[in-house]
């Protein structure tokens, strides 16, 4: 395969999350709650799910903020952040579009 060939058609890396409260549910923050979505592997592993998709078919990004207790320890960076922590705040507020898109229920 030439660098050419598999470089024609970039891929990346997605996890997959789901909700776990609604804005409504928490009217101070006005968030979606997100957690972590497993699977079970044939061997009764739990893993994380996750899929490898086409740069293409990316639609919007999303900005996750770790739902984290009163203090962060020293030892968490934005590298290690999404591997650290189980649950998430979907920022629906990063731009106009993403309230928009947000804004609605999911159905």
């Amino acid at each position: 395969m030439t660098p050419s060939t598999y470089l024609s058609t970039p891929l990346l890396y997605i996890q997959y999350f789901h909700s776990i409260a609604s804005p409504e549910q928490q009217p101070k923050l006005l968030m979606w709650t997100m957690e972590h979505m497993y699977v079970q592997d044939n061997t009764g592993n739990c893993c994380r799910q996750g899929a490898v998709m086409q740069l293409t078919d990316v639609t919007h990004t999303v900005e996750l903020i770790s739902c984290f207790s009163k203090k962060v320890a020293s030892s968490i960076s934005s590298t290690t952040c999404l591997e650290s922590y189980k649950c998430f705040f979907l920022n629906n507020f990063m731009d106009k579009e993403s309230y928009h898109i947000f804004s609605t229920e999911f159905t």
